[in-house]
């Protein structure tokens, strides 16, 4: 991962020979990289909204062959081969993308040790210093460069003062907020009764991006900040133009559209610590209120009968051939009693 290393490094140290801004720098090598990978990442979106759009019918072949595995395994690959569908075609693209992100990361972490040591930024970096351990034992430390009176090499919890450090913590809600937008960017499309724990990751990420933004050199939240913005835009692109629902040919399916299947509804079952966590399950009531209500319907004062208990049995019907006694002897026995 060196030489890849050296290659950002050499490319942020070209911004900043045309703009000296550390800023600028990092926000035009994060577009450069995202304009080379744009065709991958076009490929994994449209893979992505290709399966969110055949999860109903995916649904309805599952419900079908529920009871024969194989039939199912059959049926699905069949479907995938008809509408040239391929379900791992998301999976490469994104392999690929992950170590450029990761060295990009790296990059930007510590941009002194990758940059050439006769470029503008390293001198920026290390003056008077000729060479990266050198200018690791500066005795005031490896100079640092502001974008926007933003330390791009502090972190917000470094920053003391309210006033000071105001603009680092908007720029981390701005993390937060483009990756919430990206997030209901990707789920809008999505059928209904869809996949409630992949909804619950895409609400807790751009939080927990936002968080580890408070341990990252601002620097890091900027290039963080840049691409999920440029991701927003990206997606918008793909979901108008080219994987549009309306510029997509109709699904072929081995199944009847009015045949009537019974599909089980999707986010019933139950989740794990975050789905209990986020969704807790409705109490139906207090024990004490539900015991009050059992004794009071069994004493005969009044309240709601118990099924249950024996009073609330109905009366046991007369044999069809029994005989009432005489109106005479009905009325001897109310006065006697």
């Amino acid at each position: 991962m060196d030489p890849l290393y050296k290659a950002f490094g050499w490319l942020l140290a070209l911004f900043y020979s045309a703009i000296p801004n550390l800023g600028v720098s990092i926000i035009l090598l994060t577009i450069l990289v995202m304009l080379i990978l744009f065709p991958l990442t076009a490929k994994q979106a449209k893979s992505m909204l290709a399966m969110q759009r055949v999860q109903p019918e995916i649904k309805r072949l599952q419900a079908k062959y529920k009871n024969d595995r194989q039939k199912l395994n059959e049926e699905m690959m069949k479907f995938y081969k008809e509408n040239q569908i391929n379900p791992l075609a998301g999976c490469l693209p994104l392999v690929v993308q992950l170590p450029v992100f990761f060295a990009l990361y790296r990059t930007l972490r510590s941009p002194y040790k990758y940059v050439p040591l006769d470029s503008k930024l390293f001198n920026a970096f290390c003056h008077p210093a000729k060479t990266v351990a050198a200018c690791a034992h500066l005795p005031s430390g490896v100079h640092h460069l502001k974008f926007l009176s933003l330390d791009l090499a502090l972190k917000p919890t470094q920053v003391h003062g309210f006033a000071n450090a105001l603009p680092y913590y908007v720029l981390v809600a701005l993390v937060i907020l483009t990756g919430y937008l990206q997030s209901k960017q990707t789920s809008r499309n999505q059928p209904a009764g869809g996949n409630p724990q992949m909804a619950m990751v895409g609400k807790i990420m751009p939080v927990f991006f936002g968080v580890i933004c408070l341990e990252f050199p601002a620097g890091l939240a900027l290039y963080f900040f840049v691409s999920n913005l440029w991701r927003v835009g990206q997606q918008e692109v793909i979901l108008r133009k080219i994987a549009h629902p309306d510029k997509l040919p109709p699904l072929k399916t081995s199944i009847p559209t009015d045949e009537v299947i019974e599909v089980e509804p999707g986010g019933k079952k139950p989740g794990g610590f975050l789905d209990r966590l986020l969704n807790p399950p409705t109490q139906p009531g207090n024990g004490k209120a539900g015991a009050g209500k059992a004794s009071s319907s069994g004493n005969g004062k009044g309240g709601t009968p118990n099924p249950k208990s024996p009073a609330a049995k109905p009366p046991a019907a007369k044999a069809p051939g029994a005989k009432r006694p005489p109106q005479g002897q009905q009325r001897r026995r109310k006065r006697r009693r």
